[in-house]
């Protein structure tokens, strides 16, 4: 008995997981097939968003292009409660790229200036552009203006304020070259 409610359950939400995914990926500009992004999802620009075929998350996610623009490619994988802050900005992120829990990729912040309110600045936009096969660790953040090369790894809890070469393995803040992957 206990297995045909744990077969039914299993088969429920995989369908409510296809089901939402396929809902939401009308919304995008574009979207390929198999958007599994799981429950909750936040969705704010969804014109500027595109995403390519096998997306897979967690839940809790974050897709913000309300002025800026958010490519996704093939085969990525995220966890939970992750961030994708294109607002005013661009971020592009290639094919076969993990992120881990709690991730926060910003390409956009507020100016400074004494002379307005804090909340009346105007945005400096930039760009992020992450190439295929990264990895990027729990509790990260990627700040504008910013290229993860090809295969590099992002250690946890790293704040990552510069490029980073293809293949490096990266941590800490501001996040430094630990070694490259052999």
């Amino acid at each position: 008995m206990f297995s045909l409610i744990k077969r039914s359950f299993a088969f429920s939400s995989s369908f409510f997981n296809k089901s939402y995914g396929w809902l939401l990926g009308r919304l995008f500009s574009s979207c390929g097939k198999n958007f599994m992004p799981g429950y909750p999802v936040s969705i704010y620009g969804a014109k500027n968003i595109r995403i390519g075929n096998d997306f897979r998350g967690m839940g809790h996610l974050y897709f913000y292009a309300n002025e800026g623009e958010l490519e996704i490619g093939n085969n990525c994988g995220v966890s939970t409660n992750i961030q994708f802050g294109a607002s005013a900005g661009k971020i592009s992120i290639g094919n076969n790229v993990m992120i881990a829990s709690n991730v926060i990729l910003r390409a956009a912040d507020h100016g400074v200036a004494k002379d307005k309110l804090m909340c009346d600045q105007a945005y400096n936009s930039g760009i992020i552009c992450i190439e295929d096969d990264v990895w990027i660790g729990a509790n990260a953040v990627v700040l504008k203006n910013v290229t993860l090369g090809q295969g590099c790894v992002v250690g946890a809890g790293s704040v990552v304020t510069k490029d980073v070469a293809p293949y490096a393995i990266v941590a800490g803040n501001p996040a430094k070259l630990i070694k490259y992957r052999e």
